[in-house]
């Protein structure tokens, strides 16, 4: 099913100093693409009433430009990013107390590097792809199991649905929180600003 660990990645020695590349600490925050770690995200777009839309998704991958995330091209968000290219994304770690939220620009990545993600992708989460449909979420839930074995006997190997698709949020802020047992927890906020990043330190 779908999984996240909570206790990926790493932080830097002094918490007290801004750094001067956000992105870079952000990727050494998150697992690599090939960790068995798939981080939860929570990913908030803008609703065509006016209102905020909440879930969660995978982490697929994080790099020096964004932090990226594979669905269902035939869901809500879809549709969202669609009329409104812009997201956030919060990643927490509850047992070593640290947060990341990223707010953005959203990008739809290339089919081809759709494809090599959905083949990195668990056996269940590739026949989820297949059959997490409307249609067959109306099915009895004996009939919906019974479906997915046959489904999953008939194609011992898959390659992804026309609707499978990806996205890149691009940052224009990142924070940076960080919990202390022993005393105030802090953030670090930065702005991107005429293509360089400008950091404050804030209370947590």
């Amino acid at each position: 099913m779908i999984t996240a660990g909570t206790t990926f990645g790493s932080d830097v020695d002094d918490v007290d100093t801004l750094v001067d590349d956000p992105l870079a600490l952000l990727v050494r925050w998150l697992p690599p693409h090939d960790s068995e770690l798939r981080p939860l995200a929570a990913l908030a777009t803008m609703g065509r009433d006016g209102l905020p839309s909440l879930r969660h998704v995978l982490v697929s991958d994080r790099d020096l430009t964004g932090l990226y995330f594979h669905t269902d091209a035939a869901s809500a968000k879809v549709a969202q990013i669609a009329a409104n290219p812009v997201a956030a994304m919060s990643v927490a770690w509850p047992e070593v107390g640290r947060q990341l939220v990223v707010r953005g620009i959203v990008e739809r990545v290339s089919t081809a590097d759709a494809a090599e993600v959905y083949r990195q992708r668990s056996r269940y989460l590739q026949l989820l792809a297949w059959l997490n449909t409307d249609e067959n979420a109306h099915l009895h839930v004996l009939e919906r199991r019974h479906l997915w074995a046959e489904f999953d006997a008939a194609h011992p190997e898959l390659e992804p649905p026309e609707r499978w698709v990806g996205f890149r949020v691009r940052p224009v802020t990142l924070t940076f929180w960080r919990g202390d047992a022993l005393g105030q927890s802090t953030r670090q906020h930065y702005t991107l600003t005429d293509g360089r990043w400008i950091g404050r330190i804030k209370a947590g």
